[in-house]
């Protein structure tokens, strides 16, 4: 079944944020696209127990374009995914190791079981920092110190988002990792990428839910977000 066909709850596409406050607007038939792409945010989830399933090689590639067609200034993505599928155990291995290496007693026992959860599931993606990126617009675009590290930043954290999404598209789920301090000094071990052009910025664990999301309450809508907040007078959207 397709994304677009599947039974994802129906949207609220007729609520918007004005001056702080939900107003509703006139029902209008919801694109099935904006049905699918709502449906695909509400069920992206973090979770940490996996198992294991299909992950057939055009999967693998529906996920790796999302990656591909993700936007970064200057058309310079700053990152380097890296996809482990069939070598999963060894790398985990590795992780394992590199765990060991760096951590003692109870850090070490929870960590360990977390990867418990972590390695049943389908493939593991690490999310490198291309460092020659930042280094770029520093040169040749102009770009200060501060600026470079914010394009940076920001393109990291929208491949993520991106690659996640498209993962749950899939109907596979995953969380973000931040295994930097154990693995940074494993780059060319893991990956064959030099280590001082690559940084490790995440870790994202892949396979099908083994266990519901925990319960979670998102803030509302007027804390976050707001439309034409001058348009109607001094209001301003709700600070807290």
């Amino acid at each position: 079944m397709s994304v677009a066909e599947s039974t994802y709850p129906e949207p609220s596409l007729d609520v918007i944020c004005r001056n702080g406050a939900l107003t509703h607007t006139s029902s209008q038939p919801v694109p099935r696209e904006a049905h699918a792409l709502q449906g695909i945010f509400q069920n992206r989830r973090s979770i940490r127990r996996l198992h294991d399933g299909p992950f057939s090689p055009e999967m693998q590639q529906r996920v790796l374009e999302a990656v591909r067609l993700t936007p970064a200034a200057y058309n310079l993505p700053p990152w380097r995914v890296i996809l482990v599928h069939e070598q999963r155990d060894d790398v985990w291995q590795q992780i394992e190791s590199a765990f060991r290496d760096h951590l003692s007693g109870d850090r070490l026992e929870r960590n360990l079981g977390r990867l418990t959860g972590f390695r049943s599931g389908v493939a593991l993606a690490f999310i490198y920092e291309d460092l020659r990126v930042g280094r770029t617009l520093r040169a040749e675009k102009g770009a200060s110190d501060e600026l470079a590290t914010q394009f940076v930043q920001q393109a990291l954290g929208m491949v993520q988002l991106a690659l996640w999404l498209a993962l749950t598209a899939e109907g596979l789920s995953s969380s973000l990792q931040h295994w930097e301090e154990f693995l940074g000094d494993r780059t060319e071990q893991l990956t064959g990428l030099p280590a001082a052009d690559f940084r490790l910025a995440a870790a994202m664990p892949i396979g099908y839910a083994a266990e519901e999301p925990r319960a979670i309450e998102r803030p509302p809508t007027a804390q976050v977000c707001a439309v034409d907040p001058g348009a109607h007078g001094p209001a301003r959207p709700e600070v807290v």
